[in-house]
């Protein structure tokens, strides 16, 4: 299969699904369920990918390899409990100081429609610190709810993450918030009481990504 981002995305989805399938049992919907992954989203993954593994006649091997993927996390003791960091990030921001030391010496983004905002770098944080899909994660859903549109800060993201796109300033960003999230990924893993008490600990923390050189 040629794995494109889009491609990839499906095959995560139906995994995780696959996943929740054999250590709960239960329907398709069942699992999509308890992943909070809305059933049009889940049936459409999984239209995707059986239609490219089924034309090669690859399933069996799909399967053998959650299979193996389910051995090694049975095995496994250090753990992600990635549960509890959706639960501590489910309303939460980038501080407006943290987002301006994570820009700060880098090239102006200007004001366009695709520029990235401090939403663009909450939403892709999340989506790093969590390993969820960010066409999912809490700022777009809220905005959906809301009735308002997400247009723009979906176009911002794609923008930032389009691999031709990844040089320059807009380089030096992702590697900032990547950073960014392992230190938001600690605070969470450390169970800190409140993120507003991981918040002060990242921020502190913020001033000195820009110290750190790119390879």
């Amino acid at each position: 299969m040629h794995h494109t981002d889009w491609k990839v995305r499906h095959l995560r989805r139906v995994s995780a699904l696959k996943l929740a399938e054999m250590s709960g049992g239960g329907t398709w919907p069942d699992c999509a369920k308890t992943l909070r992954i809305p059933w049009n989203t889940a049936q459409q993954s999984l239209k995707v990918i059986r239609q490219e593994l089924t034309s090669r006649d690859l399933w069996s091997d799909f399967e053998r390899s959650v299979e193996s993927v389910a051995s090694q996390l049975d095995r496994g003791t250090d753990r992600v409990h990635y549960g509890r960091r959706r639960e501590l990030l489910s309303s939460w921001q980038v501080p407006a100081g943290d987002w301006a030391e994570l820009c700060r010496d880098l090239e102006q983004f200007g004001q366009g429609a695709t520029s990235p905002t401090s939403d663009t770098a909450t939403v892709l944080i999340w989506t790093h610190v969590t390993q969820g899909d960010h066409l999912h994660s809490p700022m777009l859903g809220a905005l959906r709810e809301s009735g308002c549109s997400t247009q723009r800060l979906v176009a911002s993201i794609n923008q930032l993450r389009t691999p031709a796109n990844r040089k320059g300033g807009k380089r030096e960003l992702l590697r900032r918030l990547e950073t960014y999230s392992d230190l938001l990924a600690t605070a969470c893993d450390r169970g800190v009481a409140s993120l507003q008490t991981g918040s002060l600990e990242i921020e502190v923390s913020a001033a000195h990504l820009r110290k750190v050189k790119s390879p």
